[in-house]
This record gives C-alpha cells, sequence and structure tokens, in this order.
C-alpha cells in the first residue's frame, strides 16, 4: 500500500485519529470498528506509507495477527521491491488527484507465499492523500484460477476438435453453430464455410432431411441419438455417415446439440463383403464331395448336406444328433472318444472305419478332425468325412489283379523282372535261372548284378534314360551269370512310371547269344573290306582337320575354345539380329570340382571333365555350341530361340544329365552344375556382355542353392558387387578378430544334466552385426578361406573347453567342413590344437555331415582312422539327410549319428517322420552308436526320444546357443 507525499505539510502523527473520525459520536465509531471486524474484504488504512489501522480479515489474508502490521511499511505486502514501486507508480499519480484505484496485484504474506488480489483504493480526503488512503482488498486466487482452468479446457477442446478422426459439429435451431476441421473435409468444405449454415445443405434431398428430424425429438427428451444416412457433400457426391447426437444440456435441449459424425461407406461396403463371402464359404461347405460336420460333446451342432446325405439324414435331422448313432458299438464309440484327447493338444487326427448309418447299413469311411480351439472343448471339434468304399473295393481288385500276375510270371518262357530306379523290386524265376541266381536271390539288388561290368551297367542306364513315360526301350546289352561267363541278352522295356523322379520299368530279357554271335560275324567280314579301302583317302583329309581343330580346341575334351566360341557367338547374334529372334548363352560351372581335383589328384578330374563333355555335347542341338573357357568352366551357345522357356528346358536337362554319377577308377563321383543365363537383345547386345552377364547369373545360381540355373537380372550385378565386398570383409576378418564361436548345450536324454557343447561359428560384422554361418560359410569354402577359418573354430573352442574345466568331462563338438575334411593336412591340425590347448583328446569329438563322408568313401575311412588315432570322437552329422552306404558306415570309426533336425521337427505328430527316427536308432542300436537328436523344442519331442532310447538330446528344449562369456558363467 502507498501514499502519496503532502507537498510542503507536516507529517501527520499515528496518534492523532483519522481526520475523517472527526465530528462523530461514539455510538457511530463503535458501529464502523464493527464494520471492520465483520467484513468480508480486507480493509485497511496507510498513511505516509505505513499502516495505521486495518481490519481482522485483511491481517488474515496476509498472514498477521491485526497488531503486527500497524505502524508496519506497506512494503513488507509485496512480493518483491519492484512490485512495490511499480503499484506505487501506477497509485499515486491516480490517488493524488482523488480519484480511485482499481486493479489486480500480485501481494506476499508473512510466510512467503503470494497470491494475487484486487485493489481498491481511495484517499481519506478529497484533497489528497495526505490526510492517508484506505485499500480494500480481494483474494482472487481461486477465482483467477477457475478462469485460468477454463482457458485450459478451451484449448484442449479445440485441440481435440482439431486433431480428432471424426467430424464434430455444434447445431442449433437445424443451424451449424462451429464445427472442426474434420468435419469440413467430409463434406468438401473450406475452413469456416460451414459457420452459420443450415444443415439441410449437407442432405442429398428432402427425403433425407425430413428422416434426420426424427433424431432431435430424443434429444429433446435429453436422450442420445443415433442416425446412419446418405450424405451429400459440396461437389454433389454422396457418402454414407453414422452420426451420434446429444443435447449440449439436457436440462435445456435449446441450446443446441452436439454430433460426432463418421464417414462409413467403407465400412458398410466390408460389412457386405463379409456377408457375401460367409455365403460363399456356405455354398462350398454344402457342395463339397465330403462331409462335414461341427461337434460339440460328441454331438452334431451343424454339418454339410452331403454328411446328411452320406448317412441317411434328411435335410436338418442331423443336427443336434449324438455321435453314438454313426458306431455299430459301444466299444467303437469308447474307441473314439479316446482322440480328443489329442485334438486338444492341436494336433490332427485322421483314421479309416467301417461306420453305420442311419437305415443300419455300414460303409468305409475316412475320418480327419481337429480342435476350432485346441484345449478349449467348448469350441468344439470339425469333421471331414470322406466315404472310401469303393476305393477299398478297388484294392481288393489290384491285389487279385497280382496274384494273377504272379501265375504268369511263373509260367512265362522269357526273364521278367519290375525295377524302380534300377533296382529289382521283383522277377521271375526264369530270369533267376538265366543268371545262375537262387529264388529270390536277385529282389533288392541293384540291376547292375546283372551286368559283367559297371561301365556297361553306366552305358546301358545312359541309353534308355531318355525314353519318356509310357515309351518303350529295346537294346542287346552283355549279362554275366553268376560263374562268371557272359551273354548277350536282348532286354525289351517299358516305362511305367508318370514322370516322377523315380522311374520305373517292366524288362523281359531274352538269350540271344548265338544269334548275336552270326549276326557280329558277318558284320566284321564287310566292315574289314570297308575299312581298307577308306583308309587310303582319308589320312590326308585327317591331317589337315586335325591341324585345324588343334587351333580351334579344347586339348582336354576336344570342344571348342574360347577363340572359337566368340566367332560363333558372333554369328549367332548377327543372325538373330537379321530375324529378330532370341539367342542365349549360359555359363556352366562345375560345383565343388575342385575339391575332387584336390582330393583324387588332376587325372581323375580330367576324366570327369571329359566324360561332363559328352554328356554336355548329347544334349545340344545341331548349331549349338559348347566350349570349354578353362578349368571347370563351359559355356552354350544356343542361337535362334523362340522363347526363354526353353532355354529352361535346355538348361535343366542339362543339370540331370550331369548330376548322375560318373564312374572313375571303380569311385563313383557326382558333379552338379550351377548355370548362369543371358539372353539376347535384353541382357546384352554384343558377346563381352552377355558373357559377362552369364556369368553373373551362374555366381547368383550358386548361392541359391547350386545344382540349379539362374536367367540375369540387373540386380545380380548388385549381388555380384556384394558378394565381392563381402569376400573382402572376410579374409580381413580373422585379422580383425571378429570370428565369435557361441555354445550350444547337448543334455543327457535320461538325466537331463549337460554331456557336452556344440562350437557354433559366427561372425561379429562391423556394419551389418552379428550373421550366422549361411551368410559367409559359401564364400569361405569357395575361396579357401574356410581352411583358416575352421582350424580357428577348433583352437578356440578347445581353448574354451579347456577353460571351463576338463574335470567336468564335457566333451566340445566342433563341425568339420568338406573342404577342411579333405585337407591331407588335418590330423596335425587337431593333434597340434589339443598339445597347444591342454584338452585330452578324449573330449574332442569331431563332426563331420553324412554327404561328407560319402563323397570318397576310400579317403574318408582312411582320414576317419588318423582321427580315430589320436584319441578323439567321431560323428556323423545331419544323418538321413544324405544317402550312406551302410557297409561303409559299419566300417566307419565314428563314435555318435546327429538325427538331422528335419525329422524331429515333426515328431511325434507325424507318422512317418516317427518312423525315421524309430528305424535310425535301431540302426544305430545294431551299429553300437549313440545318438545325439537335434532341434529338440518341446516336452513331447524330449520324450519321444527318450522312449526311442536316443542319448543325447539338443535344441532349445536343452538349452539355446550362447556366447563364450555367457556360456562359461555357470561353470565358474
Amino acid at each position: 500500500m502507498n501514499d502519496p507525499a503532502v507537498p510542503g505539510g507536516d507529517p501527520v502523527t499515528l496518534e492523532q485519529p483519522p481526520a475523517s473520525y472527526a465530528g462523530r459520536t461514539r455510538h457511530t465509531q463503535l458501529e464502523f470498528e464493527a464494520i471492520l471486524a465483520n467484513a468480508t474484504l480486507g480493509i485497511a488504512f496507510t498513511r505516509e506509507r505505513r499502516f495505521f489501522l486495518c481490519n481482522p480479515k485483511f491481517a488474515a489474508m496476509l498472514g498477521y495477527e491485526p497488531e503486527e502490521l500497524i505502524g508496519q511499511p506497506g512494503e513488507i505486502v509485496y512480493a518483491s521491491a519492484e512490485s512495490y514501486q511499480a503499484l506505487g507508480r501506477i497509485a499515486v499519480p491516480i490517488l493524488s488527484t482523488g480519484r480511485q484505484l482499481d486493479v489486480e496485484w500480485e501481494f506476499r504474506r508473512k510466510d512467503g507465499s503470494t497470491f494475487v488480489a484486487r485493489v481498491i483504493a481511495r484517499s481519506l480526503s478529497e484533497k489528497g492523500a495526505g490526510q492517508g488512503t484506505v485499500w480494500i482488498v480481494e483474494d482472487i486466487s481461486e477465482r483467477r484460477r477457475h478462469a485460468d482452468e477454463a482457458a485450459r479446457l478451451l484449448r484442449e477442446q479445440e485441440a481435440i476438435l482439431g486433431t480428432t478422426s471424426v467430424g464434430v459439429v455444434f447445431v442449433k435451431d437445424r443451424r451449424i453453430v462451429r464445427c472442426n476441421r474434420r468435419y469440413e473435409q467430409m463434406y468438401g468444405y473450406e475452413p469456416g464455410e460451414l459457420d452459420g449454415k443450415p444443415t439441410r445443405i449437407l442432405y442429398p434431398d428432402d427425403a433425407e432431411y425430413q428422416a434426420a428430424q426424427d433424431g432431435y425429438g430424443a434429444l429433446a427428451r435429453g436422450e442420445t441419438t443415433r442416425r446412419v444416412g446418405l450424405r451429400r457433400r459440396k461437389d454433389g457426391s454422396t457418402f454414407l455417415d453414422r452420426a451420434d447426437g446429444r443435447a449440449v444440456d439436457p436440462r435445456s435441449p435449446q441450446r443446441g446439440a452436439v454430433w460426432t459424425i463418421e464417414d462409413v461407406t467403407e465400412q458398410r461396403r466390408a460389412e457386405e463383403e463379409l456377408q457375401h463371402v460367409l455365403a460363399e464359404q456356405q455354398a462350398l461347405i454344402d457342395n463339397v464331395a465330403v462331409g462335414i460336420q461341427f461337434s460339440r460333446e460328441r454331438k452334431t451342432v451343424r454339418c454339410n448336406r452331403r454328411y446328411e446325405e452320406m448317412f441317411g439324414y434328411a435335410p436338418g435331422e442331423a443336427a443336434g444328433a449324438p455321435s453314438r448313432d454313426i458306431y455299430f458299438t459301444e466299444e467303437e464309440y469308447r474307441q473314439a472318444g479316446r482322440v480328443y484327447k489329442e485334438l486338444d493338444q492341436g494336433l490332427m487326427h485322421a483314421r479309416e472305419q467301417w461306420l453305420r448309418r442311419k437305415d443300419g447299413a455300414g460303409f468305409w469311411c475316412r475320418i480327419n478332425g481337429r480342435a476350432v480351439k485346441p484345449g478349449d472343448a467348448a469350441s468344439g471339434y470339425v469333421w471331414l468325412f470322406t466315404d472310401i468304399t469303393q476305393e477299398r473295393a478297388a484294392e481288393e481288385r489290384v491285389q487279385r489283379a497280382l496274384a494273377e500276375q504272379e501265375l504268369i510270371l511263373d509260367n512265362a518262357a522269357v526273364g521278367i523282372a519290375f525295377m524302380r530306379n534300377r533296382v529289382i523290386q521283383r522277377c521271375n524265376r526264369f530270369l533267376e535261372e538265366m543268371v545262375g541266381a537262387g529264388p529270390g536271390e536277385l529282389v533288392g539288388q541293384s540291376s547292375a548284378i546283372l551286368f559283367p561290368s559297371e561301365d556297361e551297367w553306366q552305358a546301358a542306364g545312359l541309353r534308355n534314360s531318355k525314353t519318356p513315360p509310357g515309351g518303350t526301350y529295346e537294346n542287346e546289352v552283355p549279362f554275366q551269370r553268376r560263374d562268371g561267363s557272359t551273354f548277350i541278352c536282348r532286354a525289351r522295356g517299358r516305362r511305367t512310371d508318370a514322370g516322377d523322379d523315380e522311374q520305373e520299368w517292366i524288362w523281359s530279357y531274352e538269350d540271344v547269344t548265338a544269334e548275336h554271335q552270326a549276326r557280329t560275324l558277318a558284320a566284321a567280314s564287310r566292315e574289314q573290306l570297308e575299312r581298307a579301302v577308306t583308309e587310303r583317302t582319308t589320312e590326308l583329309q585327317e591331317a589337315n582337320a586335325r591341324a585345324q581343330h588343334l587351333a580351334d580346341h579344347d586339348a582336354l575334351t576336344g570342344l571348342p575354345n574360347r577363340r572359337l566360341l566368340e566367332d560363333r557367338l558372333k554369328q549367332a547374334l548377327a543372325l538373330s539380329y537379321r530375324n529378330r529372334k532370341q539367342t542365349a548363352v549360359m555359363f556352366i560351372d562345375l560345383d565343388r570340382f575342385k575339391t575332387i581335383n584336390d582330393s583324387l589328384g588332376h587325372a581323375v578330374g580330367d576324366v570327369l571333365l571329359r566324360e561332363v563333355a559328352v554328356r554336355l555335347v548329347k544334349q545340344l542341338r545341331v548349331g549349338d555350341t559348347i566350349c570349354r573357357i578353362g578349368g571347370d568352366e563351359f559355356m552354350v551357345v544356343l542361337p535362334e530361340v523362340k522363347r526363354s522357356s526353353h532355354v529352361a528346358q535346355v538348361a535343366q536337362k542339362i543339370i540331370d544329365q550331369l548330376s548322375q554319377p560318373v564312374v572313375v577308377e571303380e569311385r563313383e563321383l557326382t558333379v552338379t552344375p550351377s548355370i548362369g543365363i543371358a539372353v539376347f537383345p535384353d541382357d546384352g547386345r554384343d558377346a563381352e556382355a552377355l558373357i559377362r552377364n552369364a556369368d553373373a547369373a551362374m555366381y547368383h545360381a550358386k548361392e541359391m542353392g547350386r545344382a540349379n540355373y539362374q536367367f540375369f537380372t540387373e540386380q545380380m550385378n548388385l549381388t555380384a558387387a556384394r558378394r565381392l565386398a563381402l569376400e573382402g570383409d572376410l579374409r580381413r576378418a580373422l585379422g580383425r578378430d571378429e570370428m565369435r564361436l557361441h555354445y550350444q548345450p547337448i543334455v543327457d536324454t535320461v538325466s537331463g544334466k549337460v554331456a557336452a557343447h556344440e562350437a557354433l561359428l559366427r561372425w561379429q560384422h562391423p556394419v551389418r552385426g552379428l550373421l550366422s554361418p549361411e551368410e559367409f560359410i559359401q564364400v569361405a569354402e569357395e575361396t579357401g578361406l574356410i581352411l583358416k577359418i575352421g582350424e580357428w573354430v577348433l583352437r578356440e573352442a578347445c581353448m574354451w573347453a579347456t577353460f571351463i574345466g576338463i574335470e567336468r568331462k564335457f566333451l566340445i563338438n566342433v563341425n568339420l567342413s568338406a573342404r577342411q575334411f579333405n585337407d591331407p593336412k588335418l590330423p596335425q591340425l587337431v593333434s597340434a590344437a589339443l598339445r597347444e590347448t591342454g584338452l585330452p583328446p578324449e573330449l574332442l569329438e569331431l563332426e563331420i555331415t553324412e554327404s561328407t563322408a560319402m563323397q570318397q568313401t576310400d579317403i574318408t575311412l582312411s582320414t576317419l582312422k588318423k582321427l580315430k588315432d589320436l584319441g578323439v570322437s567321431i560323428a556323423i552329422d545331419d544323418f538321413g539327410t544324405g544317402y550312406s552306404s551302410l557297409a561303409y558306415l559299419k566300417r566307419f570309426p565314428v563314435d555318435k549319428l546327429k538325427i538331422d533336425r528335419s525329422f524331429v521337427s515333426d515328431i511325434p505328430r507325424m507318422k512317418e517322420q516317427r518312423a525315421i527316427v524309430e528305424a535310425i536308432m535301431a540302426l544305430a542300436k545294431a551299429l553300437d552308436l549313440k545318438v545325439i537328436a537335434e532341434g529338440v523344442e518341446n516336452e513331447a519331442q524330449r520324450k519321444f526320444l527318450r522312449g526311442c532310447g536316443c542319448e543325447y538330446l539338443q535344441g532349445f528344449a536343452a538349452g539355446k546357443p550362447a556366447d563364450a562369456d555367457t556360456a562359461a558363467e555357470k561353470y565358474l
């Protein structure tokens, strides 16, 4: 509070009564004091900037007792000295002229807290402030808070209206008071354009407008209303909206209403489509050829018409019928009830059973069932029923036909054999006698047993392999009896399969040795005469041709070389350009040929390359060109092809032929080709571009798993660049210590205790993060880096196994790649790793894949024996995915078989997978081998494997892979 100074006047002492008291009676003064004491506003009197009187309300407002303020300067009740001075600058000019001051100002209580108050002040004398000033103070903090809250709510409301996904409009007397931006957008109007407009403009016609009037009756009763109707945008287009309205004040509906609007056009369309789909689904159920039943508590909830017809029910009659009605006996019904346990576990059920129709007749039925929601019987079960009575009858007819066929076989005067993939499935006694075999001795044997040599057998297979399904083949081939003597046999065969991978044949055999000898003798005499005549005339031609041939052809295979290829490719491109046709270029690379060349020597590799060249030539047309451009790389030019699908067919034929085994020095070798294809003019308009792009496509084929073909795409150039970058990063990875090993536990099936750990390779790439082997192992194999990486893995794994404590007797399992296993230095590397890390040999177990073990069995056997001499264990990994020879498996010094995860994933649900696992277990037991099952994920798999006698488990159910430090924590 602040009094203006009185110019030239004497100071007025506090003891003097205020001038306004002069002339008042004692009664009047008492009345005045009573008013002050009971006033609801704070009142204070100041003179010379000090308080000389105040009422209790004023003192309490500021946290003082009334007497505490008397004599105190007015400055003590202000928030700061600056605030005190600021009010003085406002108040002095006003109060000095006798006018009234009315402001809102911030004050400070005795405890230091502040509040906002309305202040009204006036001088006690109209002549000025010299006699003092009266101050009336009202605390308006609560009022100010309410005002701020109201402003905040208003801002929030505006924000909600501005951001909500629905239209919001305030309507009074069917006119738009205001609306949010979404509402304007919904109707196609600019901001503010709808304010004040009648709602009639939003309706497409008067009928819709009048129909909307019904909702206002509910609003008048204070109720919420909803309506769905057609509305019109500004541009005249219409849409379907859903509007929800409520009076702003239900007690006073005339104050208007607020509506929220949603465009439900798409929702309505979706609902109609859903109904259409449901109708189609019901039509499908009603018209499928199988009976469909939905059951709950073993009663029919609903079914399709086929189910009713199958069991002899009238339409709708089966609903509610108990499932007991379709079984002949109570025992059959109880047996069928046992399957619900497996259904509740999420498994499917299938069986064939003799079921009962309503009239008591029986029929054979195939039943398939599953739970609608496994584990929730209340959701019910769905069953499919197929009448297989006719199938069963057909099976019986087949069995009768087979019996009749046996009679024919036993009495035929020629040898007859049924073969699948060149393995004798069955044969008659005449054929057994023809080759000197005992009854049943040929069944299950390869047809190679009939031939005098492996080469003869292979050649015969090549000649008949091109026969189409249903076609016939006839030839005369040499056969060998059990006593070693040979004879000429006329073989007539018909291919009976439908074009499957496994060819099936029926063969008849006749001994035509005498006839063949007579024909051979006559032909030899004629050929000898003709040869003498032609030899003289051809010698010079052959010499000239040989010189030109050597210049243009590969010395090893006799195929055109790169020089001749480029010449023929340019000619083919010129011809294709004139005739507006395509020319295809194939780049062929033999997969893993280097492994064979390194392990078996160049002589064996040369024989294999020559055989590949022969097979390639047999697949091409006249006018096609094939050349060897170096190493194990070949190129094929196919001029004037009509479409890319023809090129794909040729590529597939090449893959099929080259993938057939080749016998070299009594070894059966198998190589597969990866083929890249570039087509003129799409993939290049000159020879260099086509060759380069075909090469890129070939590398993509290798990345896609080898033994396939790929057409060039522009993306392959990018892929080739990425592969080159990955190769560079991989070469630097070991030097930068970026390789990591994770360890996964292998546990004992019975006790559940850890028995071993498998070391799993990872790459901590500086940019791409942690990479699994699938992303870089192929590059490592192809570049030879796998040998350095494999050596590092071996040492690191042995070191970790030593670190966690050899006294625990935990085995460490280390995988060996095919190239690493074929390295002659492998035994020395293993010995050095054991010696340097101090790991006992019996705690190291080396894993090789089944396919690696069976590639060169003699070398495999020698390497395994050397490793076993070191004292380490050997395990065959991915067992069951390759083609093991049981004879070799028995000879191999291995300790364990690892069942591949592909066989474990579907057990015990899949019957076929269960049978495979049980067969592997039986084989392992017969060979006295332990078994590790990979990929064990759940308790059901663990329980099944334990019941089969599997000794060890590996997978997430046993423990996830972890980095070296984490895996070692539990042992330290």
